[in-house]
């Protein structure tokens, strides 16, 4: 706990299906949630948190802009809300065959996911250490073990993993864990903005033979920022409903 004598979640990407999954989840908790995301598509979710008597609060933030972060951190230690659980789900993305990446994209989706992943372990790190404790969920996917037309996106997902066990390296002497939740396709996520045929070819890779829930990934961030999980560190959890066995092997 912080402070306020309450854990405070900073959620990137947290307008999205599984960052709004992962937000209720934390707040129910009774977590105070700082849902962030670009423009103001965090407001409506900390909105519809605190209607239900949950605590929480938005903030308008690109992770890639180190400016940006560095504002954020500002203003939550302000406020005394410096964070307890930093979890990284932001990203945006274009995929291409190997042939047709353009630099543009290449550069983008790096930025958003492992840029704005390291910027925001670089930003709150500090505190967690100074606290000693701190937990940070990092997000990869399925794809990161390779993946046809993803050759931006499988190159962001494998950087986010070893940032991950890096971090974990380092961190681990300050009582901070550093670990990655991997999902396959999500239902609401950028599984449903894939063609049909891409769609259907991940299903078929899928001995679940279906796409997760939010929640069903959600809970699996909680895991990973509890008390509880005190002594895992630098691991990836594949929660994908057995994608990663083989699957684009």
């Amino acid at each position: 706990m912080n402070e306020t004598g309450v854990d405070v979640y900073v959620v990137t990407g947290g307008a999205g299906g599984l960052g709004r999954a992962l937000c209720a989840r934390a707040a129910n908790g009774g977590a105070h949630v700082v849902v962030v995301d670009i423009g103001e598509s965090a407001v409506s979710v900390a909105e519809e948190l605190t209607a239900r008597g949950l605590s929480a609060e938005a903030a308008s933030c690109d992770v890639s802009r180190r400016e940006e972060i560095e504002a954020l951190r500002a203003r939550l230690t302000e406020s005394r809300r410096v964070p307890t659980v930093v979890a990284n789900l932001a990203g945006a993305t274009r995929n291409a065959p190997l042939v047709d990446v353009t630099e543009e994209d290449f550069d983008l989706t790096l930025a958003t996911h492992a840029r704005g992943t390291l910027n925001m372990m670089w930003a709150f790190a500090p505190a967690m250490k100074e606290r000693g404790y701190g937990r940070i969920v990092n997000t990869s996917s399925v794809a990161a073990r390779g993946s046809p037309t993803g050759m931006s996106y499988v190159a962001a997902k494998g950087a986010i993993e070893a940032m991950t066990r890096t971090a974990a390296i380092e961190l681990a002497r300050h009582g901070i864990t550093v670990n990655c939740v991997a999902p396959g396709g999500v239902d609401g996520g950028m599984f449903r903005m894939q063609p049909e045929k891409a769609q259907e070819q991940m299903l078929s890779r899928t001995p679940m033979r279906r796409v997760a829930e939010p929640d069903e990934i959600a809970v699996c961030y909680m895991f990973l920022a509890s008390r509880g999980a005190s002594f895992v560190t630098g691991q990836t959890l594949y929660a994908c409903g057995g994608a990663s066995i083989g699957a684009f092997l």
